[in-house]
């Protein structure tokens, strides 16, 4: 019994990650019944992953098989930077193309943009043409070749490498075509070269866009705001259905896969689609977007690792904007993919951090001393896109991640949140915050005049004592007359708790009772493996970190 495919989104994805990659995939589709058609029906996204992955070498067979369109679409994924064309990318595929035979090369060639083919080979060369008496100084170092035809003398540029493959690539060209190679060598000769790469561009411009690898200005509409309350589960918005009679069904690059099933809220939502149709609409709107956030970075088309980081960045926005608008609900969610644009809901998602980077910005001047994780998040959330700290992890990593979920929203907003409580304790102790994060090492940490301040109410017993100047030996000592085992009592934290409290009344900061009586815990466990277990009579304040302690002078 043949086996049957795979329904639903999720369940493609996971059937592509499973199924063979690289060599292995390379050596099925030649095992296939026929080998040209299975080759034939890859997108050119495909072909240039698996040459990539395995190297030109070893991909020669595939390059065989592959159409004119497949190739094209190679060129225009690797040989280009911004609009200006890039040679060096494109001398692997003209080897290979070489390597083949030179009816590959004519094939290859006759499909090729006019302006393209020419242009890449005017790069390479200075054309001269005999019939009008041209030719190149005679006392020329240059490496000349002539033409089987005899029509053009041809002076050959770059190394010595490039000027073999440049003459193998014009001798192919003659022998599969004579007419092809006098009509690129005459253009090459004569056609602007600024207008010939703008035509090129354009074209290749326009074959990309259909994948969405959109203008860097029209893809900066991603980034535009959109808040929940200007989306509807069932506004009809969604991404237009994959037309049927398209070359190649729409597949997602294994980058782009793997990122998608890494997204817990979106991988489950995906799951509950049982389509296949709906599956390939997803699979194309997904490619679009990554596309398009690509675009919006200026990136280059087609190198894995930055294929791999906008994937990353465009599925965790992604299933942020969809946990948001379906409130964590799947059966939302599943409407929402069926009822309302990925880029609409990719830009939902955006505005959300966006709200958090601009309470990062301002706190930014003042968060130089405030330790891990505050400081990372808000470094992260400071960046062009705004990005989430692994040092807010659980366990805390390095680098940064973009958010992709409520539970990352709500983890900042609590670190956000802390954090604004502390500088305004530290501000109301009359410490400069900004000038504090610009002095140089060693300088104290943000929370060193809290954790003084809690200090000097516990040892005073004086709720009004909340004042972060260094504290003195005879504080310390009445301080360390709380300590029982190493531990404060509960009536010290009841105390320092409101202390802190009318503290921020009278900013008139509100402050979470959750969030508050963290920080305090933490504070008071600081406290306790700072002071909890010293013995000495006087301590000596270049041997304690974590509070300020005066200095006896002479």
């Amino acid at each position: 019994m043949a086996d049957v495919p795979p329904t639903g989104p999720l369940a493609r994805l996971r059937a592509q990650l499973a199924g063979p990659r690289g060599y292995k995939k390379i050596d099925a589709l030649l095992s296939s019944d026929d080998a040209p058609a299975a080759i034939a029906a890859l997108t050119p996204t495909e072909i240039f992953e698996l040459v990539h992955e395995v190297g030109f070498e070893d991909a020669q067979s595939l390059i065989e098989y592959a159409t004119p369109q497949q190739i094209q679409g190679c060129f225009d994924l690797d040989a280009w930077s911004k609009d200006t064309l890039e040679l060096q990318p494109l001398k692997p595929w003209i080897a290979a193309l070489v390597e083949v035979g030179f009816e590959k090369v004519g094939e290859v060639f006759g499909k090729l943009d006019a302006e393209l083919r020419t242009l890449i080979l005017q790069r390479q060369v200075v054309v001269y043409d005999t019939t009008q008496n041209e030719g190149p100084d005679e006392n020329t170092d240059a490496a000349i070749y002539e033409t089987p035809d005899r029509f053009f003398l041809v002076e050959l540029t770059g190394d010595e490498d490039s000027q073999r493959l440049t003459q193998r690539l014009i001798e192919d060209l003659y022998r599969a075509d004579i007419g092809l190679a006098r009509n690129i060598l005459m253009a090459a000769r004569s056609e602007p070269p600024a207008e010939l790469e703008e035509m090129a561009y354009r074209w290749r411009s326009g074959r990309l866009a259909d994948l969405g690898y959109v203008d860097f200005y029209e893809a900066l509409d991603l980034f535009r705001p959109l808040t929940p309350d200007q989306v509807a589960i069932g506004e009809n918005s969604q991404d237009r259905t994959v037309d049927p009679d398209a070359d190649g069904a729409p597949r997602l690059p294994i980058a782009v896969a793997e990122e998608v099933l890494g997204r817990s809220f979106l991988a489950r939502a995906m799951a509950s689609i049982d389509d296949d149709a709906e599956a390939e609409r997803l699979e194309a709107a997904l490619m679009v977007l990554v596309n398009k956030v690509l675009a919006a970075g200026r990136a280059k088309p087609g190198q894995t690792e930055v294929l791999r980081r906008g994937a990353l960045y465009a599925t965790a926005t992604l299933s942020l904007g969809l946990e948001t608008i379906a409130r964590g609900d799947l059966a939302r969610a599943r409407d929402a993919l069926h009822s309302i644009a990925l880029s609409r809901l990719f830009r939902i998602g955006y505005t959300t951090t966006q709200r958090l980077a601009k309470l990062a910005t301002t706190l930014a001047p003042r968060s130089l001393t405030a330790g891990s994780p505050a400081r990372d998040l808000v470094a992260g959330l400071c960046s062009p896109r705004p990005l989430f700290a692994r040092a807010a992890d659980e366990p805390p990593m390095p680098g940064l991640r973009p958010f992709e979920s409520a539970a990352d929203l709500r983890r900042a907003g609590e670190l956000m949140t802390s954090l604004t409580i502390r500088i305004a304790l530290v501000e109301s102790f009359g410490v400069d915050v900004v000038a504090m994060g610009q002095a140089p090492e060693p300088r104290p940490d943000l929370d060193d005049h809290i954790r003084t301040a809690v200090a000097r109410v516990i040892a005073g017993g004086d709720v009004a004592g909340l004042r972060g100047d260094a504290l003195t030996q005879a504080e310390l000592r009445a301080l360390r007359t709380h300590f029982t085992a190493g531990k404060l009592a509960d009536a010290d934290a009841r105390r320092v708790l409101t202390a802190i409290r009318a503290r921020l009344d009278a900013a008139q900061l509100p402050a979470s009772g959750p969030i508050l009586a963290r920080l305090v815990d933490g504070w008071l466990a600081d406290l306790e493996r700072i002071l909890g277990t010293v013995k000495d009579a006087e301590i000596d304040p270049r041997f304690v970190e974590g509070v300020l302690v005066e200095v006896n002078r002479s």
